[in-house]
């Protein structure tokens, strides 16, 4: 952690002649982003997007989430798929934009743009850690009907086809000949580097590592991420051209350059807003479980930035303040699952209608399943 608060650190220092005016707080928000998830969570999904939209031809996409697959299937797949992933509202967006390029429908592929970032292992288990088996049973049970049912009402109002039109910059490959099982492995090495990048395996790694004499700051984590990227060049070197690595490489940055300018620009506004809106100032409205509260605190979550982890931590925090499980509960779902941030990304890619719709249901849904879950537990 030292070497990241010092990126950090270093970040905000070329700032400080602003320190005191109005917009420290998002600058400040920002460094803490690029310090904390830029290398840890952004880039890894960009290179895993690139990753599908180059090796992931549309038959394997279609069978499961295609616009004419069953949707006994598609849905539940698209609503489990992220539990692999340990991704924020922002790193699920250049997936999100990969798999509706390579051919799936718009209910799975918003599905899966809900559940990704609340659904993965890491923020279930830190979920029961700080706040017990009730929200976890229910942030379970609450995504993936609200996902469906998000899913579904995308394709109600917009049909139920992909992106006609690709935006400007995206690349479109023709269908791959490597083998499933090929193509399986180079997925596992990829979400392995995302899994050990943002220190969800250190308990597993540092104390083999410690006994290789590999210690320090970072130094585990570091030690197996050098061996997973070299697995990574030594697999694609054996199993891929070098045209195909470089269209992966493009594209990849296609998607970083179209996508993660609007996620800095969100995340510095968001940082502005929360510095002007203080959440324990205005716990009275969140005390007690009912539709005006739920409604006004996913409307909060839904502006703000939220990452997978850190908002677990935030719902734990305000509920020993006082807030109401249901409230807490609309906060947890709608938090990671939306952001401005992330409907600036996706404005360029869905456009305004599917993106504001998005932001809507996500709002609507969350206020629905946090209202039910304080009437429940």
């Amino acid at each position: 952690m030292e070497t990241v608060q010092f990126f950090v650190n270093y970040f905000i220092s070329l700032f400080e002649p602003l320190r005191g005016t109005w917009v420290w707080p998002g600058l400040a928000e920002t460094g803490k982003f690029l310090g904390t998830h830029l290398l840890s969570g952004m880039v890894p999904a960009f290179f895993i997007a690139g990753a599908i939209s180059i090796f992931l031809d549309k038959q394997r996409i279609t069978k499961l989430m295609g616009a004419n697959a069953n949707p006994l299937v598609a849905y539940p797949v698209a609503a489990f798929s992220g539990g692999i992933l340990t991704v924020c509202s922002c790193g699920a967006v250049p997936i999100f934009t990969s798999i509706m390029q390579q051919g799936a429908g718009i209910g799975p592929a918003f599905t899966f743009l809900m559940s990704s970032p609340a659904v993965n292992l890491i923020a279930l288990t830190y979920t029961y850690s700080l706040l017990g088996s009730d929200f976890l049973f229910g942030r379970v049970l609450a995504v993936l009907v609200s996902s469906i049912f998000i899913g579904l009402s995308m394709r109600v109002f917009f049909g139920k086809g992909n992106i006609e039109e690709p935006p400007k910059g995206i690349i479109i490959v023709e269908d791959d000949d490597h083998s499933d099982s090929e193509i399986f492995m180079f997925f596992v090495l990829l979400i392995l580097f995302m899994i050990t990048s943002t220190g969800t395996l250190d308990s597993l790694i540092t104390p083999i590592m410690n006994k290789l004499a590999i210690s320090g700051p970072l130094m585990p984590r570091i030690g197996v991420l050098c061996v997973l990227l070299l697995a990574i060049i030594l697999f694609c070197k054996k199993y891929f051209s070098k045209g195909e690595i470089k269209l992966w490489l493009k594209k990849s940055y296609s998607l970083f350059v179209m996508i993660f300018p609007k996620v800095v620009g969100g995340i510095f506004v968001c940082g502005c807003l929360a510095a002007m809106i203080n959440l324990t100032d205005y716990m009275i409205y969140f005390d007690d479980n009912n539709v005006l509260g739920n409604i006004l605190i996913a409307l909060i979550a839904a502006l703000m930035y939220f990452g997978t982890i850190v908002g677990v931590t935030i719902v734990s925090t305000l509920h020993d303040f006082g807030m109401h499980g249901g409230p807490a509960m609309t906060l947890l779902l709608a938090g990671p699952a939306i952001s401005l941030p992330s409907v600036l990304a996706l404005i360029p890619i869905v456009g305004v209608k599917k993106a504001l719709s998005f932001l809507l249901a996500v709002i609507l849904f969350s206020t629905i399943s946090g209202f039910v879950f304080g009437l429940t537990f």
